[in-house]
């Protein structure tokens, strides 16, 4: 009579984790709808595709090598663009503390030394306007990037987070690009306002943001013929409310950067295999 052995494999799943799945979906469908948290959601997002990168068997991800080539590729853009993006709000923020440092020290000086700090700020908004011009049309060129299509599950939700982060990138800019007061027409003015006026993003009608707010106030400062307390208060309030915002913003672009850097290490891992 034959004896028959059971053989326990030591080879990895042949299956992506369906939990780690559920859970990406998870966090996709909350994105859309939660713009506040939506960094923190995409930090949390990057790190549940990291986990899956590591956990899922290579056998099932090298035979689309292509796609994950180009996903490499197109992590690169979305990188460079989150460190831009951290550059912009330090300056930001430089040129915050340099403005309520000069309101608070206003006794020492008149209305004209504090008119020519506003003006300052304003210049220096306008040059990080072009900026962020730039990132919104280089975002705007690897929005729609995509390869040859394919019903591998995973391939399916990393299509849609790509289209995740492009959607969260491309909001915190058009947030930063409010209309700062009295701009001069220029080149870099009309493509702000091309790109913005044909972005996806839908802005609620009626909602500002912190820098909207701030723009606003400053705009009335200029135009004010007497400087009163009231208005200098005013705009204190409204400079320390977008500095707590930039501090944020500042905090969760670099909790992101961690993330994204940590996902492409464990794609190239995997893709280390295949070479």
């Amino acid at each position: 009579m034959a004896t028959s052995y059971h053989v326990r494999s030591c080879s990895l799943p042949a299956r992506l984790h369906s939990n780690g799945l559920n859970h990406i979906h998870q966090l996709l469908n909350k994105l859309p709808t939660d713009h506040e948290n939506s960094f923190s959601l995409l930090s949390q997002l990057y790190e549940s595709v990291s986990r899956l990168f590591n956990d899922s068997p290579a056998s099932l991800l090298l035979p689309h090598h292509s796609f994950f080539t180009h996903l490499l590729d197109l992590s690169l853009v979305h990188l460079d663009l989150c460190s831009k993006l951290r550059d912009i709000t330090c300056r930001i923020k430089d040129c915050l503390r340099d403005l309520r440092s000069a309101f608070r020290r206003r006794r020492h000086g008149g209305d004209s030394t504090i008119r020519c700090h506003v003006k300052a700020f304003i210049r220096s908004r306008k040059a990080i306007h072009k900026d962020l011009a730039k990132l919104l049309l280089l975002l705007k060129q690897t929005d729609h990037s995509s390869t040859s299509g394919s019903s591998h599950p995973l391939i399916a939700l990393l299509r849609q987070v790509c289209s995740q982060t492009c959607m969260s990138l491309r909001t915190v800019l058009l947030s930063l690009s409010t209309s700062v007061p009295k701009p001069k027409p220029s080149r870099w003015a009309l493509v702000t306002k091309l790109v913005i006026k044909n972005t996806s993003v839908q802005v609620e009608t009626g909602h500002r943001n912190e820098f909207q707010t701030m723009d606003e106030e400053l705009g009335r400062f200029c135009l004010a013929k007497e400087i009163k307390k009231e208005r200098i208060k005013s705009v204190i309030t409204n400079l320390d409310n977008v500095d707590v915002a930039v501090e944020d913003l500042e905090s969760s672009l670099e909790s992101l950067y961690r993330r994204m850097i940590q996902a492409r290490v464990s794609l190239l891992n995997i893709l280390s295999l295949h070479i």
